[in-house]
């Protein structure tokens, strides 16, 4: 779920004075003011333009891909985003809510199909009497503004994931020396910036047990931006999968750094690159490691827990997998394929089979499990087309 990216969005904005969201923006800015007056006072108010890291710093001997990688190439690194694998519990939530407005519409049709005809479900003669007449009314307005509702407010929360892009991508190109962000509108769009450009939030002298909340945050500042309380815009992005600690955030950096700073042969290639292939089993073993902020892994350090969950982490998994296949598989424009020297025909061919393979064998899975549940013969499809 793109929670943290879309919260980021939404600072930039401008919204009505006195609403809850100008106020928050305004707390915000107060708090910051009175930050960088603390630090002046403190003679250090040169760290208000000083970045947390610099990109040509070594800042461990270890490298580490964090599983995180998706292609490696001589020209660029394609990583994976920190929310990309948090996702499913809002499918399933929004799933059972359209299930009520498909019921609730339902009924309303079957009130007014009665209504017209003057026949009742078993086909005998119908009089509307009271009781019927309050619940015509009751899913007459219930229905309308629950639909209403649902397209307004919470078909927007729904788009953090699905609907949408399967992932986000942040590409690091050694050639054109620039860090390319691939996005849907909503969370900001495709960005390219410059590699000198980026900060890496990564604090020096911090113990290696507090960590950083177990992701690699990259920031860059813009000068996109419509909060009329700060003079300039942040964007940027949430890297890696969960780390296990400092020392393993610095790592995966110093991946990435190597790869800009000293080449593609600098670093190893990955232990195991990232599938974009959607799968049931791989959604519930996503799902079922719940990976928290610090690189807990309640998986890890709690087997027992969960195989207790397991019925949890199936339901769960399937919402997962749904999502994904609600989703669409996107691809960078072409300025940005042809500056990473991709091939047009393998880009072309890989979102097309990205795209429809997926709901092509999640089809003939449904349709096996269905035939084996009512002993049907699983070569019915086949005999309809002829073959």
């Amino acid at each position: 779920m793109y929670l943290l990216e879309w919260m980021v969005v939404l600072d930039h904005k401008r919204y009505k004075p006195g609403s809850i969201w100008d106020e928050q923006q305004k707390k915000n800015a107060e708090s910051e003011k009175k930050h960088e007056k603390k630090l002046f006072s403190q003679g250090l108010g040169h760290l208000l333009t000083a970045k947390e890291s610099d990109i040509r710093e070594s800042r461990s001997e270890v490298v580490d891909d964090n599983c995180s990688i998706y292609r490696k190439t001589s020209a660029y690194l394609d990583v994976c985003t920190y929310n990309d694998d948090k996702r499913g519990l809002l499918t399933l939530l929004f799933s059972v809510i359209c299930y009520g407005l498909y019921t609730c519409t339902y009924i309303l049709g079957f009130l007014i199909f009665q209504l017209i005809t003057g026949k009742d479900s078993f086909g005998f003669d119908f009089e509307p009497d009271l009781d019927f007449w309050i619940g015509f009314f009751g899913f007459a307005v219930i229905a309308p503004v629950v639909w209403g509702c649902f397209f307004r407010y919470l078909l927007k929360a729904w788009r953090l994931e699905a609907f949408t892009k399967r992932r986000l991508v942040v590409r690091f190109n050694r050639v054109t020396r620039k860090v390319y962000l691939l996005r849907p509108g909503f969370l900001g769009g495709v960005k390219a910036y410059d590699w000198e450009e980026v900060d890496a939030i990564l604090p020096k002298n911090m113990p290696n047990h507090e960590g950083i909340g177990g992701m690699l945050v990259l920031a860059v500042k813009t000068e996109e931006n419509e909060n009329p309380y700060r003079d300039f815009g942040v964007d940027g992005a949430f890297l890696g999968l969960p780390s296990r600690d400092y020392q393993h955030l610095l790592s995966f950096w110093e991946y990435i750094r190597r790869f800009m700073e000293d080449g593609a042969d600098a670093v190893p290639a990955p232990k195991r690159l990232r599938s974009k292939w959607p799968n049931p089993l791989s959604s519930m073993w996503t799902v079922s490691r719940l990976s928290l902020p610090g690189g807990f892994d309640l998986g890890r350090s709690f087997l027992w827990l969960r195989l207790a969950l397991t019925p949890v982490f199936v339901i769960w998994g399937l919402g997962h997998y749904a999502s994904l296949l609600l989703s669409y598989e996107g691809r960078f424009p072409k300025a940005i394929r042809q500056a990473s020297g991709e091939s047009e025909l393998r880009s072309w061919l890989e979102l097309l089979a990205y795209n429809l393979l997926p709901l092509l064998y999640t089809a003939v899975g449904l349709w096996l499990y269905y035939a084996w549940r009512h002993g049907l013969d699983w070569r019915l499809p086949l005999q309809y087309l002829g073959v």
